[in-house]
């Protein structure tokens, strides 16, 4: 009889177990659902994630999506990282996907400005509901994003209450999108055979581009009062990356002091080693970035 209750008490303390180390639900967080409400009455739904054993107030990041209908699920392992760093989290559901209303746009056509206003009022409303979450530093809250991210994330810092502290962007574009969609046009976008192999014919053809540009991020980039780390990789075949760092540069020599580029010379759009080897040092990069500005303390 002993046996059979100690066997017991042994199976359950082992469930247990099971449930605080499954994956889904990683011991060093704690979670909770979030609702917002866009500026047109679109609900989105999010989770906010939280360092489970702070005991003061953390800084704080909302993850913006890259292209596509992206939903919370997607960026799971940037979420999972950075609490894991102390921060705390906020993913959602872009418009139209996941558990979020409205409608997700598939085709931008000539109406790239205003799909991306669109994205960004609601990054704004996600920026502003995670200040406000009990546990986090309103002081210290940013934003983070990669891809199509880049060009979200400065127009959603001009449309939020109050400008974040910081934004890291990672393989995001500064240059037009028409001269983006050209240059994954000649490369292939890392999906396809690409149209122009030799580096100084594709680099010299994006440069002279003369068609339309749609959105253009400069002038927005330029006006921007928000420090701003760039992670960009040198053989990224979605992002132009010599462009967009010779946007960059422009308004430095103007300048805009708020922007900081780190060029990974082998990396991907995906920001990993284009041919297997080593990973680029994104994390130890962005928390070096981030203790000179404050935002975190040196271990």
């Amino acid at each position: 009889m002993r046996l059979n209750v100690l066997a017991a008490a042994l199976a359950l303390g082992l469930g247990a177990g099971v449930l605080a180390f499954h994956p889904s639900r990683p011991l060093y967080m704690r979670q909770r659902p979030i609702a917002l409400r866009a500026y047109d009455g679109v609900r989105l739904h999010g989770t906010l994630s939280l360092p489970r054993w702070r005991r003061s107030d953390v800084p704080a990041i909302v993850i913006v999506h890259g292209s596509g209908p992206r939903t919370r699920d997607d960026v799971r392992g940037d979420m999972r990282a950075l609490v894991r760093m102390g921060f705390a989290v906020l993913a959602y559901d872009k418009r139209g996907t996941g558990r979020s209303e409205g409608v997700y746009v598939r085709q931008w056509g000539d109406s790239a400005a205003a799909v991306l206003t669109q994205l960004a009022k609601d990054a704004s409303v996600a920026l502003d509901s995670l200040r406000a979450a009990e546990g986090v530093d309103s002081a210290r809250v940013g934003f983070f994003g990669a891809s199509q991210a880049g060009w979200i994330i400065p127009l959603a810092a001009e449309l939020a209450t109050r400008h974040p502290r910081f934004h890291v962007l990672l393989a995001g574009p500064a240059v037009s999108t028409g001269v983006e969609h050209y240059f994954s046009d000649l490369s292939g976008d890392g999906t396809r055979p690409a149209q122009v192999t030799d580096r100084r014919e594709l680099e010299a053809r994006v440069l002279g581009f003369a068609g339309r540009h749609g959105y253009d991020p400069a002038p927005t980039l330029a006006r921007s009062p928000v420090p701003t780390l760039w992670m960009l990789g040198e053989r990224d075949q979605s992002v132009p990356t010599f462009a967009s760092r010779r946007v960059l540069d422009s308004l430095a020599r103007t300048g805009v002091s708020v922007h900081t580029v780190v060029s990974f010379p082998n990396a991907d759009h995906f920001l990993r080693d284009a041919d297997g080897g080593a990973q680029p040092p994104v994390w130890g990069e962005m928390m070096s970035w981030l203790q000179v500005q404050g935002v975190v303390r040196a271990p």
